[in-house]
């Protein structure tokens, strides 16, 4: 790491151990023993942005997720993060994430935020909020990398209403499609296929873009995802096809993949295994071995067996 980005990390670092706190970027460059124009230089160098902007979006990031996982009331988070009221937070947050504080606890919402550094600070930092405030324990992780040849994924029911991930599963359980699924012989596994919209829904991405461009929040694209779940199984290239007329066919090309595997233990909680595996996801070097992340292009997929416990299949290529 160069010496700038040493700087920038350590500021970061206090940052983040004092955001409750009436923090200032004078404070900040202080700390770091630099004048704030000199530390402004450096931190705009290595992020982009200035002290002031960052700490901005670091106190609305946590403030997001204090919404999500608290309940904390939304006046105290606003006091909690150095907003003189309720009204001036609802302000900062709505400017941001489109919507108020109040609405996204609710229906807590998977946010689409107008800056892309947030959506970022969002990705880097909410994994270590709830280990932090203990909603989560870490669990071991294994992860290895595999080629798979060209398979056939077979869809029987896509998340076309955009139901939570875990309502979706429970409304496939509900409406018999689990007990279809598993009724069918042969297959490599059941369970959650991550589809790009751009590559396997081409109409509602379409819409998805004019909606961009004619900025219209109004049409249900507002919460649009890039990939959309899928509730099926995976067969191999050879499988008889006519076992699967009520289902739909998705050709998966081959492709090398990182896998992810949490096993599951006695008394080990549910949500615990699923946050720990995909944490290792997000955590996980590629660098070292030369690879990218090839998952908007390729789906990615989820199985959880009371066996083999929860897996993480993630499509990766060459540098």
């Amino acid at each position: 790491m160069n010496y700038y980005m040493e700087v920038t990390e350590f500021t970061k670092k206090y940052i983040e151990c004092n955001i409750e706190n009436d923090i200032t970027p004078d404070d900040a460059a202080k700390t770091a023993n630099y004048s704030l124009k000199q530390l402004n230089r450096i931190f705009s160098m290595t992020t982009g942005l200035t002290l002031g902007e960052y700490i901005r979006m670091f106190k609305l990031t946590q403030a997001l997720f204090d919404l999500k996982y608290s309940e904390i009331p939304i006046i105290d988070i606003a006091f909690k993060y150095g907003y003189e009221s309720q009204e001036a937070f609802t302000r900062a947050f709505k400017e941001v994430f489109s919507l108020n504080p109040g609405k996204f606890r609710k229906i807590k919402y998977e946010v689409v935020p107008k800056n892309r550094y947030i959506s970022k600070l969002i990705h880097d930092e909410e994994h270590k909020y709830y280990y932090k405030k203990g909603i989560f324990s870490q669990l071991h992780i294994e992860s290895w990398i595999i080629a798979k040849p060209n398979r056939f994924w077979a869809s029987a029911c896509r998340n076309s209403n955009c139901l939570s991930i875990d309502e979706f599963y429970k409304n496939c359980e509900r409406k018999g499609i689990v007990q279809k699924v598993l009724s069918i012989p042969d297959t490599i596994f059941e369970g959650g296929a991550y589809l790009p919209t751009e590559i396997y829904n081409k109409e509602k991405w379409q819409k998805y873009l004019q909606a961009k461009i004619d900025n219209n929040k109004s049409n249900g694209y507002r919460w649009f995802k890039k990939w959309e779940l899928s509730f099926g199984i995976e067969v191999e290239e050879n499988y008889p096809l006519e076992l699967l007329n009520d289902f739909e066919i998705i050709k998966i090309p081959e492709s090398r993949y990182v896998v992810f595997n949490c096993k599951i233990n006695i008394g080990d909680n549910h949500d615990d295994v699923i946050k720990s595996a995909w944490n290792a996801q997000k955590d996980y070097d590629l660098d070292s071995n030369g690879l990218k992340w090839a998952y908007d292009k390729i789906p990615y997929f989820e199985t959880l067996d009371k066996e083999m416990g929860y897996t993480l299949w993630f499509p990766v290529s060459e540098v």
